[in-house]
């Protein structure tokens, strides 16, 4: 019994020092190893697809729902009196809100319609309205789809809302202070580039201004998220624009204003950008001049940023804003 219970300690002291039976018990593989960093990396891996879907997911979605903001000033505030809130149907059937301004009952009867940017609404051109209005222009500032008080879930970016514009015009041909011969439209940022992009579709229109317009939305989700985040565009804004795509079901890389201003000729352009606009590049505009045919003029304005353009030059930008719109929009 003492030499069985002996050799069982013996056994029992190998195995503690990794020895039994003469063999020498195995480590870790160096196979052992190597998969245990390929599936650290394969974890690793996977959260960073993770937050690249996830942020460009996020992106996307603050693109195409920016938000409702309201007016904080009526016309009113301006001193006009003979205004009106009104409500129209967009070309494909959506309620959309605006603000009626009569051009002068002693003028020609012409008139513009004023497109703001995304997550604005029709309160971001009023001053320039209010500003043309003094020499003889009207008015319709609307709420884009999505945007203000008008019907819809959300935009587009540049897509769609031509449908908008659509139905301003129709709504301008059903008043009779308004001459339809002497239809003008002047959009801002993403209004700019839906002002180009309907203008070049509705015979109606007789002149755009497009301030700080972009040229391609594509083009423009790459700046704007570089811009906005210090992070590299790819692969961040392909998958915006495709996330963005599915959540609206339409092909929003079809939202090309420099494709589309070559066609708006023989009908005027004049082209305004801030030099320092840090949301979209003055580029944009300085290709979309070159891609235009005439008549066309370009404005760009020295140490003006994303709009703004009445505190930094009002006095030069009324100049050829009235200028350009008496040349194109009051002549036979």
């Amino acid at each position: 019994m003492n030499c069985w219970v002996r050799q069982a300690m013996i056994k029992r002291q190998r195995a503690s020092d990794g020895r039994e039976d003469g063999h020498v018990r195995a480590g870790k593989s160096p196979g052992y190893w190597r998969n245990l960093v390929l599936f650290a990396l394969c974890v690793v891996l996977l959260g960073v697809i993770a937050a690249v879907l996830w942020l460009a997911h996020w992106r996307a979605m603050a693109l195409v729902h920016p938000g409702r903001s309201r007016p904080s000033h009526t016309p009113a505030d301006y001193g006009l009196r003979d205004w009106e809130e009104v409500g129209f149907p967009s070309a494909d059937g959506l309620q959309l809100a605006g603000w009626f301004i009569p051009p002068d009952p002693e003028g020609d009867g012409a008139t513009l319609i004023y497109v703001h940017g995304l997550g604005s609404n029709r309160e971001e051109l009023l001053r320039q309205a209010v500003m043309l209005w003094r020499h003889g222009y009207g008015a319709l500032l609307l709420d884009l789809r999505g945007h203000g008080q008008s019907g819809g879930t959300g935009t587009t970016l540049g897509y769609a809302e031509v449908e908008d514009v659509r139905g301003a015009v129709a709504y301008l041909q059903t008043r009779t202070e308004v001459n339809p011969d002497r239809i003008g439209v002047v959009g801002r940022s993403m209004g700019g580039a839906i002002a180009l992009r309907a203008t070049a579709r509705i015979d109606h229109i007789r002149a755009v201004v497009a301030q700080c317009a972009y040229a391609s939305i594509e083009g423009q989700v790459r700046e704007g998220f570089r811009a906005s985040t210090g992070l590299p565009s790819f692969p961040f804004a392909p998958l915006v624009v495709w996330f963005g795509q599915r959540e609206v079901g339409l092909d929003l890389g079809q939202v090309r204003p420099i494709d589309d201003v070559a066609g708006i000729a023989p009908r005027a352009i004049l082209f305004i950008h801030g030099e320092d606009d840090p949301l979209v590049d003055v580029n944009n505009s300085l290709r979309l001049y070159e891609a235009a045919r005439e008549p066309k003029e370009l404005y760009l304005i020295p140490g003006a940023k994303h709009g703004g353009f009445l505190t930094v030059e009002g006095e030069e930008l009324e100049r050829r804003m009235v200028r350009f719109l008496d040349a194109h929009l009051r002549v036979d």
